[in-house]
């Protein structure tokens, strides 16, 4: 299934004051498909644009944030439509008018009628593809008239309905549409136009599943089985910019139609209209229609021409969420050992526990595995590190206390896994606010230690974990530093951190053409671990497998003598992580031997024991950060099909 969007391309301009900060792509139906790739959906456009500079952006913006553009044809000798807003300063607020004439040369890029091709179009449309249009134009009603697709319609304007009869246009629009998103001034029209007195005429008249009114910052009216709901906006965002603000806002509810397996109710609509309000909070802060998922593009003039006829693109270097989740990872650690987090923690009475769970997954599971470690070294608790799934396999009466290990605080699979305990007994470690955690989860608030603090309220962004790992893993190793009367963790931190920092950029860089030969997309990696190299083993494989490029083989360096040296000699590719602490043993220098010829990554600690356990899980972010460099990949943003995201997003018993 893909959602795909249809018609012209457009080009928006952007300027402030009289000046141009930018462009990007623009048209309703295509930036509701913008909103609706960055949720990681199967998006694509079909339509056209010209062959100039453009069209070029319209598709490149599309491209960058990972819509399907195959369809989208480029034709020779026609200008790209061209969009034109200006934004003025008047009385400490932003107003905007906006225009299909340059503001500088007064030119009009903008060609009627639509170019499209709806034969090849419809060809090329499957039956689960769901179709979004934002008019009703000859070329888009052909297709509408003629797949029997489900169909979204955002309609903001009424101008082209004045040259159809009553009759043509209720054709247009009856029964051909699930969701149909109008505005005040489309609302107002119809009402005038059919003499109708409310919303449910029109509801009536139309007949689609659900039909939506935006106000604005007074919220929306939602009328789905002839039930009219009025839902109110509170605490409205101060707007720069509310240009893109409905088409955010439609997205949300066309992509909770399809998770809610097309069912509308009083539940969608609310649990919806919260999450697209949201949205739009956000989209309301910047200006363009799409900032709030890229930024404006910057281009630079070109001689003797005009912008909006030509240009050139100003490449700005890219920042990926990889480098900035590492980039921010030294003070967002800090921060968290020196939170109350750290307080809350050493309070439980651990040597009085007999036993205790520590529960993670993902990029939480490595810090799981270390807090249980360091547990059972300072204590003697029976402290067991487990998958949700695992605890509901096995009898849980002697456990006196579970650790859930959460980013968000509300991991949903860590919630069910452990659904049968009670919830005094539980503690969660993570970065959510007390107070939401402890309402959607039902665990007392006294029972979660959030390392969040007034100056570390942001989040990472992407679906690699290195604030979750390194944070919670950070708080159990001050408490084996303060068991121990260690020295300041605060510069064993910072220390490791800027060793391995400094490490693997010399590293890849002394070595970037070996390196390029063993780090090659889709090979199948071998990782030696055992002894205090678990942690470290478990977030390798976790994030390498999570990125996509990579294939992992665990193998504990004693049991690999145990026979899976055949495999090795036989199957694998022989390219090796080797994960080892300050001493070698007598075992491991036979192995590393055995290992010598082949093509080997070994990261050795500058200590042993817990100390090495936490210094190489430290080296394993910046071994993931120059794994993307050299990759030219942003490992923390992978591409993810619709299908996957199916369990990725599965909430419900394990």
């Amino acid at each position: 299934m893909k959602i795909i969007s249809i018609g012209d391309l457009v080009t928006d301009y952007y300027y402030k004051n009289g000046k141009l900060i930018g462009i990007n792509g623009g048209m309703t139906s295509h930036n509701i498909i913008a909103n609706i790739a960055k949720m990681k959906f199967n998006t694509a456009v079909y339509g056209v644009c010209g062959d100039d500079m453009a069209g070029n952006i319209a598709i490149k913006s599309l491209n960058d944030i990972g819509v399907n553009t195959e369809n989208i044809k480029k034709i020779k000798n026609l200008d790209t439509r061209c969009f034109h807003v200006s934004y003025f300063e008047s009385d400490g607020d932003w107003k905007f008018d906006s225009k299909k004439r340059c503001p500088i040369c007064n030119e009009k890029k903008w060609y009627e009628p639509s170019k499209i091709d709806p034969d090849k179009i419809i060809r090329n449309i499957k039956q689960e593809d769901i179709l979004i249009f934002d008019n009703l134009n000859i070329m888009n009603q052909k297709i509408i008239d003629n797949t029997q697709n489900r169909k979204m319609l955002d309609l903001g304007q009424y101008s082209e309905l004045d040259n159809y009869s009553n009759k043509e246009i209720i054709n247009k629009l009856l029964n051909k549409f699930d969701i149909i998103n109008l505005n005040e001034r489309v609302e107002k029209y119809l009402k005038k136009r059919f003499n109708l007195k409310d919303l449910k005429d029109i509801y009536k008249m139309l007949k689609p599943n659900l039909i939506i009114v935006t106000r604005g910052k007074k919220g929306s009216d939602f009328v789905y089985k002839d039930l009219k709901i009025t839902k109110n906006l509170e605490s409205p965002a101060k707007e720069k910019d509310s240009t893109g603000a409905g088409d955010a806002f439609f997205s949300v509810f066309i992509v909770e139609y399809i998770k809610n397996k097309f069912v509308i109710n009083d539940g969608f609509i609310e649990n919806t209209f919260k999450k697209a309000t949201k949205l739009t909070k956000q989209v309301v802060k910047s200006f363009g229609a799409r900032s709030h998922i890229t930024p404006l593009y910057k281009i630079k003039k070109i001689n003797n021409y005009c912008t909006c006829k030509n240009f050139e693109i100003a490449i700005r270097k890219q920042v990926t969420r990889c480098s900035l989740n590492v980039n921010n990872l030294k003070p967002r650690v800090l921060n968290a050992i020196q939170s109350n987090a750290y307080d809350k923690l050493k309070q439980i009475d651990f040597l009085g526990l007999n036993s205790v769970l520590f529960v993670g997954t993902g990029g939480s599971f490595p810090a799981s595995i270390f807090a249980s470690r360091v547990i059972n070294h300072i204590y003697g608790t029976n402290a067991f590190s487990i998958l949700p799934r695992d605890i509901l396999s096995r009898n849980n009466n002697k456990v006196d206390k579970v650790f859930l290990l959460s980013y968000s605080g509300t991991t949903n699979d860590l919630l069910e896994g452990t659904k049968e305990i009670n919830n005094k007994n539980k503690i969660i470690i993570t970065k959510g606010q007390p107070d939401k955690v402890s309402a959607k989860t039902n665990i007392p608030k006294e029972n979660i230690i959030t390392y969040r603090t007034r100056n570390n309220k942001s989040k990472e962004r992407g679906f690699l974990s290195f604030e979750g790992t390194l944070s919670p893993a950070s708080l159990f190793l001050k408490l084996y530093f303060d068991s121990q009367k260690l020295m300041s963790i605060d510069k064993f931190i910072k220390d490791s951190l800027d060793y391995w920092n400094n490490y693997f950029n010399n590293y890849f860089y002394n070595n970037k053409k070996e390196l390029r030969k063993i780090l090659t997309k889709g090979k199948v990696l071998n990782v030696f671990t055992g002894d205090y190299t678990i942690t470290a083993s478990k977030y390798i494989e976790s994030t390498l497998i999570e990125s996509g490029i990579f294939n992992i083989l665990i193998h504990e360096k004693k049991n690999f003598s145990h026979g899976r040296f055949v495999n090795y000699e036989n199957l694998s590719l022989k390219t090796n992580i080797y994960l080892k602490t300050k001493t070698t043993t007598k075992y491991e220098k036979v192995l590393l031997d055995y290992l010598r010829d082949d093509k080997n990554i070994i990261i050795e600690s500058k200590y042993d024991g817990l100390l090495g356990e936490y210094d190489l899980l430290i080296a394993m972010q910046y071994l993931i950060y120059n794994i993307g460099k050299l990759l030219n990949i942003d490992l923390s943003k992978p591409n993810y099909t619709e299908k996957a995201l199916k369990i990725y997003f599965y909430k419900g018993e394990l």
